[in-house]
């Protein structure tokens, strides 16, 4: 008779320990539940990226600067391809003429507007004074 007894004794308490792992379960759960299923926060930033181009024998400004909007194309879309959290990116092009060396170009864009126009010319902010520099 007592062993039946410790036996019911043990069956009361299930339901009052089934009913405290609920109650905790959707306690918790409505506070962790949120933090699970929402995604992390997107950090966004921009790249940074100087670019030095060397001058040819006998290579003029202007054939210089459309070789620094070239390697700028190019580097401003390996930037976006190369991280998607990317949101902007700034290349600077140096020229290079005997030692002396003296930005080209800069083209800051955003990831939107070089999606929409992928053109350096519309983006890029020139130095004319470099042209006094770099030509013989």
């Amino acid at each position: 008779m007592n062993f039946s007894l410790r036996l019911n004794a043990g069956r009361d308490r299930q339901p009052s320990v089934a009913a405290l792992a609920l109650a905790a379960l959707l306690g918790l759960g409505g506070a962790t539940v949120p933090m699970l299923v929402a995604p992390p926060v997107a950090q966004a930033y921009t790249s940074r990226v100087n670019l030095f181009v060397v001058r040819e024998q006998g290579e003029s400004f202007d054939t210089l600067v459309q070789r620094s909007e070239i390697i700028a194309r190019a580097a401003i879309q390996r930037s976006f391809d190369a991280d998607v959290l990317m949101t902007d990116v700034i290349v600077t092009v140096i020229g290079d003429n005997q030692g002396v060396a003296v930005p080209i170009l800069t083209v800051p864009v955003s990831r939107s507007d070089w999606q929409l126009r992928p053109d350096v010319t519309q983006w890029a902010n020139y130095f004319e004074a470099a042209r006094s520099l770099v030509s013989d």
